[in-house]
């Protein structure tokens, strides 16, 4: 009986020690995927009832990951405003800015770990 409660604690210990966060909340070793798309609104300078005017891709739109000590990772859209992260597990605000003349951004929290985060960030065009 003894060595048995015995080799529950090694074993335990052992558990918990390969899955340690760091103060951030991150498990050391580990990453998870966000991906997603910016797009921008609204496009049509005049929305009618009845008419089509969905947001837009934006190219070339910078991404940045950040948790409480600053940007732990970034990218740029591709040309359908894709994007995809790879970052420690953790949580983070995915922050997008729109590029051009009218510099709007967009965020929004998740959660990364096992599973992949799917986002969608809609800036604005700073058409009225």
């Amino acid at each position: 009986m003894v060595a048995r409660v015995d080799l529950t604690l090694v074993v335990a210990g052992a558990l918990l020690l390969c899955g340690c966060a760091d103060e951030s909340g991150r498990v050391q070793g580990h990453s998870g995927l966000v991906t997603g798309y910016v797009l921008t609104a609204p496009v049509c300078p005049v929305e009618r009832v009845g008419q089509q005017c969905p947001p837009r891709p934006v190219p070339g739109a910078t991404v940045v990951a950040l948790d409480r000590d600053g940007v732990r990772g970034s990218t740029l859209t591709d040309t359908a405003g894709a994007f995809r992260l790879a970052l420690p597990d953790g949580r983070y605000v995915i922050k997008a800015t729109n590029v051009g003349g009218y510099a709007s951004t967009a965020s929004e929290d998740v959660l990364v770990s096992d599973n992949p985060v799917q986002i969608t960030l809609i800036v604005d065009s700073g058409i009225r």
